[in-house]
């Protein structure tokens, strides 16, 4: 009796120990397909990721060539009237109209100077912003002063550098239209190995003083308006953001690199 209740126990631990390992293959199983669906939704993520990073790109090299198309016209019509324009000053001349002469060459010179020439630094996407920026900000009276170096920045994403210099950029146009002196100057050079992109637009009074924080409402945009996004970009290349006051000028400093 003993021996068969002893065979009774040894088949059902044999039959336990089959169950157990069918529960342990089909958990693996189901861990595997775990683990190769979430590697699937990763590499699906990371491929709609880099789709609209093409198609971000995609769209800013559209808009530059409407951009470059746009200014190419303005230099045509200009072109095409400067004819018409030195007969006219001619004709004062010969009239000895100096003065109608003087305020009618004036006014095409004024025209120029609203016109802003297309910078090309072998960039596309930072050639796109800095042209649609600075274009803009000379059509609103701001006076312009570029200082700009063909850098790659490939080290950036294009979402990510897009931002940084947008928001500089913007911030520093809304913070000029507020000044009386309405200047703007915009630096993109290399120094010591690394990027820097400074932003300085002129100021009636100390904004940092009125404003430590930099806090900015949507209604109302100052220069506090991007400020969080500028840094987070600044730290996530693990570069320095400074930003200061000298000389009347609000001044934003990024170095990258």
């Amino acid at each position: 009796m003993y021996v068969v209740l002893a065979v009774i126990i040894i088949i059902m631990g044999i039959l336990l120990s089959r169950e157990i390992n069918k529960k342990k293959a089909v958990q693996a199983k189901y861990e595997e397909q775990d683990r190769l669906l979430t590697r699937y939704l990763a590499d699906n993520l990371d491929m709609e990721k880099r789709l609209a990073d093409i198609r971000h790109d995609y769209d800013k090299q559209q808009e530059m060539a409407d951009e470059i198309r746009r200014i190419q016209q303005q230099i045509g019509l200009l072109k095409h009237d400067m004819k018409n324009h030195t007969l006219v000053i001619l004709s004062y001349l010969e009239e000895n109209k100096t003065e109608e002469a003087r305020k009618y060459a004036g006014e095409i010179l004024d025209k120029l100077n609203r016109m802003y020439t297309y910078v090309n630094v072998g960039n596309s996407l930072l050639s796109y912003i800095i042209n649609s920026k600075l274009s803009m900000a000379k059509e609103l009276g701001i006076e312009i002063k570029a200082e700009i170096e063909n850098l790659p920045f490939s080290y950036m994403d294009s979402v990510d550098f897009s931002a940084l210099l947008n928001n500089m950029l913007d911030n520093a146009v809304n913070g000029a239209l507020k000044s009386k002196g309405r200047k703007l100057e915009v630096t993109i050079v290399s120094e010591k190995g690394f990027d820097v992109i400074t932003v300085k637009n002129s100021i009636d009074g100390s904004v940092l003083k009125d404003n430590p924080n930099l806090s900015s409402s949507k209604d109302e945009p100052g220069h506090g308006y991007g400020v969080k996004q500028m840094k987070a970009v600044t730290e996530k290349y693990e570069g320095d953001i400074d930003i200061y006051e000298k000389d009347g000028m609000f001044i934003v400093s990024v170095m990258l690199g």
